[in-house]
Order: structure tokens, then C-alpha cells, then sequence
């Protein structure tokens, strides 16, 4: 089930984190920011609701690799801490 604020610390908890690599940092904040910034769409926003969930879905399997890109020690630490 999604959990949002523990997915949000989580991910912050990664990207602050030194045992992540840089490269993976650095890909999911430069893939991020240039979707946010890309002028085209897959589904226009003008269309209610279609054309938002196009935008998540893209933000959520962003989030996903980066996390699946993690070593899994690190991700379980951070997810302990958060029970």
C-alpha cells in the first residue's frame, strides 16, 4: 500500500544519504526536474484527471527505480526506522 509521508522520507532519507551512489542521485533529480521542465506531455493537462495522471505515474516509477536502485541494506535501514 502507498504510504506517502514514509515514501517522501524515504526518498529523502536516500538522496541525503552517503552509501547511495551519486550517480543514481543525480539521474533521479536531473530525470525529475526535466520532466517538470518539459514543455510536452504524454496526455495534455487539459484534460481533467487524464491529464494529470500521466504526470504521476511518471513521478512514481521515478521514484520506484531510484528506490529499486538503492542498495537494499539501506533502504530496509531507512524503512525500520520509520515503524
Amino acid at each position: 500500500m502507498l504510504n506517502l509521508p514514509r515514501s517522501g522520507r524515504l526518498v529523502y532519507g536516500l538522496l541525503r544519504d552517503g552509501r547511495v551512489p551519486l550517480i543514481n542521485k543525480a539521474l533521479f533529480t536531473g530525470l525529475g526536474l526535466l520532466y517538470l521542465i518539459w514543455p510536452l506531455d504524454v496526455l495534455p493537462d487539459m484534460i481533467p484527471l487524464i491529464g494529470e495522471l500521466d504526470d504521476l505515474t511518471i513521478i512514481l516509477f521515478l521514484v520506484d527505480r531510484f528506490v529499486a536502485s538503492a542498495p537494499n541494506y539501506v533502504v530496509q535501514e531507512y524503512l525500520d526506522r520509520f515503524q
